[in-house]
């Protein structure tokens, strides 16, 4: 089979709504109130180091993938075990993003249809367009993104006329404390997630700018939950904000113009649905990938239709109700993904580094005693 390339803008498209995802309507942590932009305005910051990093593990393993990375670095037992762990936190993420999905449908949609119903076709429909190869992924993504930008704009436009700017006083009311916070509980929740691209590496072109990939992408992302943080904050108020579960479709929900435009919640339902099967489809891409690479297989798509199904079944049963799914998400998930996100990539990219510099010093040495006269 040839390999699968995806182009720079498609790769950027994917990075875009993989990392505004959930955040569309289930928001980002707001202890902090009115401070909570800015404290995603740290988590960006904090986030592009980060991605910095993950963008030279692509320099110095071109044309290589996460799985690959382990492998190459930490030997064959030590680098599948890490990579089984990475396998692991791609399904379970996956299956968070679709549970969530499946949550907003019980609560606001569909709250007569078990839960199941519409997770499924979700989860069908990802099943469908990874074994289509990441190539589709791509080219969906692009068309969604160019669709769900245009659909966030309308809508900002539309709540001008509901924003109430006292909201926003007294600013830092809760204090530092709770930013700083709310800045971890963001970073983790969704800009460090992108970690899950690392395993789609050897999709992008050897000699491709995944700097620019990921850091275009993350800043687009960050702009867009920033924009829709600040809209909910001024219509909603950060008392009511920090109250709801799906804070954006409550916002949307009271837009009212002159009693003819009203309703138009299910545009931004829409958009919600498209981020996320971008964002689970390269969760079940990611792991099917990650599976293959373990076991030697000879392609992930022989595994794609099991591991979705796994995916959708852990998403049934990983939450007890949307009140236990929202305090994993705001207060357990920062310490449980930490290691995924930063610890092992610092620890990948400090080794690779340290192997190269000892190879070029060697290949240096060796040249250097050919080039001496007998």
């Amino acid at each position: 089979m040839s390999k699968e390339i995806i182009p720079a803008g498609q790769s950027i498209s994917i990075v875009v709504l993989f990392i505004s995802g959930s955040s569309l309507f289930m928001g980002t942590s707001s202890q902090s109130g009115n401070g909570s932009w800015i404290a995603q305005l740290l988590a960006i910051l904090l986030a592009v180091p980060l991605v910095l990093i993950y963008a030279r593990l692509h320099v110095l393993f071109p044309g290589k993938d996460l799985y690959d990375m382990l492998i190459s670095v930490f030997g064959s037992v030590f680098g599948r075990m890490l990579s089984c762990l990475y396998i692991w936190y791609a399904l379970h993420l996956g299956a968070l993003v679709l549970c969530n999905f499946g949550e907003f449908s019980k609560t606001v949609a569909l709250t007569s249809t078990p839960m199941l119903a519409p997770m499924l076709v979700i989860g069908l429909l990802c099943i469908w367009v990874v074994n289509a190869g990441i190539e589709v992924i791509g080219r969906s993504a692009k068309f969604l993104l160019l669709f769900s930008f245009i659909v966030i704009v309308f809508i900002q436009l539309l709540s001008v006329p509901k924003f109430e700017y006292h909201h926003m006083k007294p600013m830092l009311e809760t204090g530092w404390g709770l930013v700083f916070a709310d800045t971890a509980g963001s970073f983790t929740f969704p800009f460090a997630e992108i970690v899950i691209f690392l395993g789609a590496f050897g999709a992008m072109p050897a000699k491709g700018s995944a700097r620019r990939v990921l850091i275009g992408g993350t800043l687009i992302a960050g702009l867009i939950i920033i924009m829709i943080t600040l809209r909910n904050l001024l219509v909603l108020g950060p008392d009511i904000l920090s109250s709801l579960y799906f804070p954006s479709y409550v916002a949307v929900s009271r837009i009212n113009i002159g009693d003819f435009l009203t309703r138009i919640e299910g545009s931004a339902a829409i958009v919600f649905v498209t981020a996320l099967f971008i964002k689970a489809s390269l969760c079940l891409y990611v792991t099917s990938n990650g599976v293959s690479k373990v076991f030697k297989l000879k392609s992930y798509r022989s595994v794609v239709l099991q591991m979705g199904l796994i995916m959708v079944y852990l998403s049934d049963f990983i939450y007890a109700d949307i009140m236990e799914m929202q305090s994993f998400a705001y207060h357990i998930y920062k310490v449980y993904a930490l290691p995924f996100q930063v610890f092992i990539p610092v620890l990948l990219w400090l080794t690779a580094e340290l192997l190269t510099r000892r190879k070029g010093g060697r290949q240096g040495s060796l040249q250097g005693q050919k080039q001496q006269p007998e």
